[in-house]
């Protein structure tokens, strides 16, 4: 069974990405095939976190329709799947919000 767990807080700094990559990590221990995403747009530490500090393809790209969303999808070294988000501010432009959803909800087919 497919699952979606979103990992969220109105406050920076109380842990998301740190829980949410130990999540997937877990997971995958359990046997999941799992696809962990940074949703952040505005302050993404995902990427980073995770040894990602300049990928070619991120979710503003996506959102912006300049790159396509298996483009933006990394391994990782311990199993799972990363797609991280832009650091940079610049990236912000352009971004089309509302399509998050069709773009979150796509990957519960490709677990």
């Amino acid at each position: 069974m497919t699952r979606l767990i979103v990992v969220t807080s109105g406050k920076g700094g109380v842990g998301k990405t740190t829980l949410a990559s130990n999540l997937a990590a877990a997971l995958t221990d359990f046997g999941q095939k799992v696809i962990v995403m940074d949703g952040n747009l505005t302050t993404p530490n995902l990427g980073m976190h995770l040894g990602l500090h300049l990928p070619k393809n991120t979710l503003h790209d996506v959102l912006k329709g300049e790159s396509r969303l298996k483009d933006a999808i990394y391994p990782h070294s311990y199993g799972f799947d990363v797609i991280p988000a832009s650091l940079g501010l610049n990236d912000l432009r352009g971004v089309d919000v509302s399509r998050l959803p069709e773009i979150t909800f796509s990957l519960l087919g490709k677990s």
